[in-house]
């Protein structure tokens, strides 16, 4: 993804250390999504060396213990302040570091994350890698998000990730996989107002969206004013959330 700020990324997302837990219930829903997914797709349990990108608090993490059977989870973020999250983890490791420059461990039979891949800068090129890391046969279970994602906050500010349509998504996994597992859907959290909406953003650290905004009172109001064209009939403030689920197994 062109002009994203990793250094940006990763200090929107140190803010959010203490308030993200909290706050992600849409990751938390996709958590789950995904390993439901992966059940129906393969069945399987069992996974000597297993690979987390992006674990923050742990919210994957702690699902991948409940639901498979490992010998090594190594536990990648690029933050390093998750790893307080992750201390008393059996057979865990926790890694430092941006996955697109870092060495990653080799011989892997699973990889998985959660609502990372779309903060990557050359997500074709981190496919090859993943692939690269895995066994043969070895799974790569992520999801990500399309292009409804936070429709309203890219309306209103011009500001936000650029997401990929599930068919281009689609057509770059099966460079080097074969998808075994698709599923895609429309979140719409409610609120109470345009300010609880900036808020809940900023407890998950998603305001690393583009390059910073400054929110000064003149802003604020504006941003209020605009986002109640948005308003429900019951009064509440939606925000749109794209959740795409892919599961994959390696090329032979």
């Amino acid at each position: 993804m062109e002009n994203l700020d990793k250094n940006l990324v990763r200090s929107r997302f140190r803010r959010s250390v203490e308030s993200y837990d909290h706050a992600a219930e849409v990751q938390r829903l996709m958590a789950e999504e995904l390993l439901e997914l992966f059940r129906l797709a393969t069945g399987e349990r069992d996974f000597p060396r297993i690979l987390e990108l992006g674990c923050g608090s742990g919210i994957l993490t702690d699902r991948i213990e409940q639901s498979f059977d490992y010998g090594k989870l190594y536990l990648l973020d690029l933050v390093e302040e998750w790893s307080r999250f992750h201390r008393n983890r059996e057979r865990a490791e926790f890694i430092a570091g941006d996955v697109e420059r870092i060495p990653l461990p080799g011989s892997l039979d699973l990889i998985l994350s959660n609502a990372v891949i779309q903060w990557m800068s050359d997500l074709p090129a981190l496919l090859k890698k993943l692939a690269g890391a895995l066994n043969p046969g070895g799974l790569l279970a992520v999801t990500t998000f399309g292009p409804e994602n936070l429709y309203e906050i890219a309306d209103l500010t011009g500001s936000g990730l650029r997401y990929l349509d599930p068919g281009r998504l689609q057509q770059l996994f099966s460079r080097e996989f074969d998808l075994i597992g698709f599923r895609q859907e429309l979140l719409k959290p409610r609120f109470d107002t345009p300010l609880a909406v900036l808020k809940h953003l900023k407890a998950t650290g998603v305001t690393a969206t583009g390059g910073p905004l400054r929110w000064t009172r003149k802003r604020l109001e504006e941003f209020s004013a605009g986002y109640r064209r948005f308003q429900l009939g019951d009064g509440k403030f939606p925000l749109t959330y794209h959740p795409i689920t892919l599961i994959a197994r390696k090329k032979a």
